[in-house]
């Protein structure tokens, strides 16, 4: 009887820190989600090594007064131009420790050793590069933004824009993201499907998954009108 007791009790404690790790997992993978989503004001980021030409998640080895290491903390959203704002961090006296901006609202994140900025406003991506004094932005091409975004099917907003646009989904083929390849301001556009249910806004703004055939609009949130028309998109 006392060996049974012993053991279930062994087995008890063994099913609690089983569950506790669990439970300790996700609330560690759901904080890092969060703070790649949602960056903290004075959170350090991204660091960039002049010496090989890449970027990397900064991490607490990276040294703010590195000669070699660019690091941009985030500073949020700057009041008058909506622009994403960072403090360049670097103990090289020959770059220039300005703020570094990005664009209205953009969303930075790494691909590789690569760094590139989304602009909900445009629909638009930008690489960011280091010229050897300052980080300047380039905008992808559409060819480009397929390279980097495999699984998913382009829309160019300029055959939208021609009137109802049909794409067909299947499967394999249902991840579907618009590039704005033309130069329209798109202020304030949200997709906006007939049933949720059928579709699901990704990451960005502009990337999509379908589940079932779906009615999308790409509209301004008081609807259609003559200065900013609705944009129709039937996925069949």
């Amino acid at each position: 009887m006392k060996k049974r007791y012993i053991a279930g009790a062994v087995g008890t404690v063994a099913v609690i820190i089983f569950l506790a790790t669990i439970l300790f997992g996700t609330d560690t993978n759901e904080d890092k989600l969060n703070n790649l989503n949602s960056p903290r004001l004075g959170q350090k980021l991204w660091t960039y090594n002049m010496n090989k030409y890449e970027w990397h998640s900064y991490n607490e080895r990276d040294n703010d007064e590195s000669k070699e290491e660019i690091i941009l903390q985030y500073q949020g959203t700057e009041l008058d131009s909506g622009y994403t704002s960072y403090k360049l961090l670097t103990g090289n006296y020959q770059v220039p420790k300005e703020d570094v901006r990005m664009g209205e609202g953009s969303q930075e994140f790494l691909i590789g050793k690569d760094l590139y900025s989304y602009l909900p406003r445009t629909f638009e991506y930008n690489q960011i590069i280091f010229n050897g004094v300052i980080f300047v932005s380039k905008k992808l091409s559409v060819k480009e933004v397929s390279k980097l975004f495999k699984d998913y099917q382009i829309i160019k907003l300029s055959e939208v824009e021609k009137g109802e646009y049909t794409i067909i989904r299947s499967k394999h083929h249902n991840k579907f993201i618009l590039i704005n390849d033309g130069d329209k301001d798109f202020y304030k556009y949200y997709i906006v499907p007939n049933d949720s249910k059928k579709m699901e806004i990704e990451k960005f703004s502009n990337q999509f998954t379908v589940s079932d055939d779906v009615d999308i609009k790409i509209q301004r949130l008081e609807g259609c009108t003559k200065a900013y028309p609705c944009y129709e998109i039937k996925v069949r």
